[in-house]
């Protein structure tokens, strides 16, 4: 049995045996506690309709896939460093802990902190030259997303939210790796080990026995599973994983699309590439229930 089965394990070569990746970046918290205190306070005063007693943002909790082929990762990879080198010093800015490569980062890049901070760079070009990037490099997008309110409504025992996000979007990559011939590998942010290593589970079981409506053969196309930080600790922090800067680039405006019903001109850059576009819905992008 690899490694990877038996314990979290990062990745920093793409194996050439290896047609795609998917990158997986989350939005929104997994927490219900907050959810079912409101639906027991407000069931009375509302009369059961209990749509609007949560704020979106605390409604909806998303993760979201990247997925892109060998062949195009090359291109992906200069084209991020030609940003990097072009407004920062040698691609590079004095973080907290040191001298490190920048991360684009969602949630610094929308509050203008840290590398992005308007009085440091061309804040304008540079969401000019993002935008480019993510619009002309060739990937496919697979979501899912889950109103935590809704899903609370309707099931006495509610699904753990991340579990099944991750799910449904894993069997979507699998689908299309399955109707493409190819393989695939998963790639997640690190998030500690104790954490990495209860979602590692979850994704074995997945993989080795199926679920209930996809058996074990289904996912066999998948070849790993890696769990990375943003950046790279063995090279002291002086490079990054870019595909996990893409996953998170692409996640927040498909978050923001589906808590509030509304495209921004950030999920207009990435629409065309959420899968099965332009009928994405149930498949590159899921909503649950």
């Amino acid at each position: 049995m690899s490694d990877w089965r038996n314990r979290p394990t990062l990745i920093e070569n793409w194996n050439k045996d290896i047609d795609t990746f998917m990158a997986i970046d989350e939005n929104g918290t997994t927490d219900f506690k907050g959810i079912q205190k409101k639906v027991k306070e407000d069931f009375f005063s509302t009369f059961g309709d209990q749509s609007d007693i949560v704020l979106p943002h605390d409604r909806w909790f998303t993760i979201t896939g990247v997925v892109m082929e060998r062949n195009n990762f090359v291109s992906f990879k200069d084209t991020m460093n030609s940003i990097k080198y072009g407004y920062w010093n040698e691609g590079k800015y004095q973080y907290k802990k040191g001298l490190q490569r920048v991360v684009l980062h969602s949630r610094e890049i929308r509050k203008k902190e840290g590398p992005f901070n308007p009085k440091a760079i061309n804040y304008g070009e540079l969401m000019g030259d993002i935008s480019s990037l993510v619009e002309k490099t060739n990937f496919k997008i697979f979501s899912s997303s889950i109103d935590k309110l809704m899903h609370i409504l309707s099931y006495s025992k509610p699904f753990p939210v991340y579990n099944l996000c991750l799910e449904f979007i894993v069997e979507r990559y699998c689908r299309y790796l399955r109707g493409s011939g190819k393989t695939g590998m998963l790639l997640l942010e690190s998030r500690g080990k104790k954490e990495d290593k209860i979602i590692l589970e979850h994704l074995v079981d997945l993989l080795e026995n199926g679920n209930r409506y996809w058996g074990a053969e289904d996912f066999q196309c998948i070849k790993g599973v890696y769990f990375n930080p943003k950046w790279c600790f063995k090279q002291e922090n002086q490079t990054s994983f870019i595909l996990l800067e893409l996953a998170d680039l692409v996640s927040y405006p498909i978050f923001k699309y589906v808590s509030v019903d509304k495209k921004d001109r950030a999920f207009e850059v990435i629409e065309e590439k959420i899968h099965n576009y332009p009928l994405y819905s149930g498949y590159g992008l899921k909503k649950f229930p």
